[in-house]
């Protein structure tokens, strides 16, 4: 079985009304399941938050994340490349530079943050806070998108 988990499986904080029972009860049947997600996390993480909105991750053979196969893509077809990072601010969780470690930031042929739309070569939209520069969290300049996703 394939499923999405936002709305399908759970609501963010925990799992919907007889999804976990259901989960395990075709589980206990041999049922195998994957979790095909539009989340910017990793398919580890994916997985690693089961336990909290109540599923059993041994249930699950894994997961396919828009985040683990963006971050693929873009770490193939952008090598030595500079971005301009539409992200979330600094103390989001996950880390938005979990993404971008995905995408080959910090590797010699990784891509690299722009500080400005002149110096990128591409664009990544992966929130919608601010405008990242380049530097570890803390430290990159943000400018924020203000009330444009409100």
């Amino acid at each position: 079985f394939i499923l999405d988990q936002f709305g399908v499986m759970h609501n963010g904080s925990c799992g919907l009304p007889g999804a976990p029972e259901c989960v395990e009860k075709l589980a206990a049947q041999n049922k195998k399941f994957i979790i095909l997600s539009n989340t910017s996390s990793s398919s580890k993480a994916t997985i690693a938050k089961l336990p909290k909105l109540g599923f059993d991750p041994i249930n699950f053979e894994g997961a396919v994340t828009s985040g683990e196969e963006a971050g693929l893509h873009v770490s193939k077809a952008y090598q030595s490349k500079k971005v301009l990072w539409f992200t979330w601010a600094n103390g989001a969780t996950p880390s938005p530079l979990d993404f971008l470690a995905r995408c080959g930031s910090g590797d010699s042929r990784g891509i690299e943050v722009a500080d400005s739309i002149e110096d990128a070569d591409f664009i990544i939209a992966h929130g919608c806070g601010v405008i990242r520069g380049s530097g570890k969290d803390g430290e990159a300049k943000e400018t924020s998108l203000g009330s444009f996703h409100e």
